[in-house]
């Protein structure tokens, strides 16, 4: 696959995740994101990478559903709702429209790490760290514009799929383990956001006074 392809691949899987918005936010950004990085991870890392890439996705795609079954079994809870913005204005940090506009920064910044900083064995003036450099950019920019948890669950994990695909480039003695590792943080945080969902979802309606 020549890295243009990859490149732009890597792109809409990082506008997903800069615009992706509310209910199955998280669970939309990680699995958009693993497919995203899946064909970098098969150049850096190999056919383990790739099961590894995806096997996180198709993890967070079925816990989700689960969660919300086991939940929705229990009795009434309270709980955080996780859309809800952090403060008292709706944006705390501001509306979509910011993010769109941080997305054309993190593009320059992405295509400028990926021509001037070498990392490992790739050589940077073949631009290879693209896909990785700008999905993480992304994950930053989410991060920094958060307005409520979910927005800070959906940076978390496409950060920590960018940085496990990025672990692959530094080589080294079996670097597969650890990039699996932090891959994994992805599908945790897909998770822990949806208990929250769930948990707010069957809160007990407050009576009518």
């Amino acid at each position: 696959m020549n890295q243009p392809l990859l490149d732009l691949i890597a792109f809409a899987a990082g506008a997903v995740a800069v615009l992706v918005d509310r209910r199955r936010a998280v669970l939309a950004a990680s699995v958009v994101v693993a497919l995203g990085l899946a064909p970098a991870a098969a150049l850096y890392g190999g056919g383990g990478a790739v099961l590894v890439l995806l096997g996180a996705g198709a993890a967070a795609a079925v816990a989700v559903p689960l969660v919300g079954v086991v939940e929705a079994r229990g009795g009434p809870g309270h709980g955080l709702d996780p859309l809800r913005p952090v403060g008292a204005r709706e944006g705390l940090f501001g509306p979509r429209s910011v993010r769109v506009g941080g997305g054309v920064v993190v593009l320059v910044a992405g295509s400028w790490v990926s021509f001037n900083v070498p990392v490992g064995s790739i050589v940077a003036v073949q631009g290879a760290l693209f896909p990785v450099a700008f999905i993480f950019l992304c994950g930053v920019l989410r991060l920094f514009l958060a307005r409520n948890l979910t927005d800070l669950a959906v940076a978390v994990a496409v950060i920590a799929l960018a940085v496990g695909v990025g672990w692959l480039l530094r080589g080294g003695s079996d670097p597969l383990p650890a990039a699996a590792g932090v891959i994994a943080i992805a599908p945790v945080a897909v998770v822990m956001e949806a208990w929250l969902a769930a948990r707010r979802r069957r809160e007990p309606p407050v009576p009518a006074p």
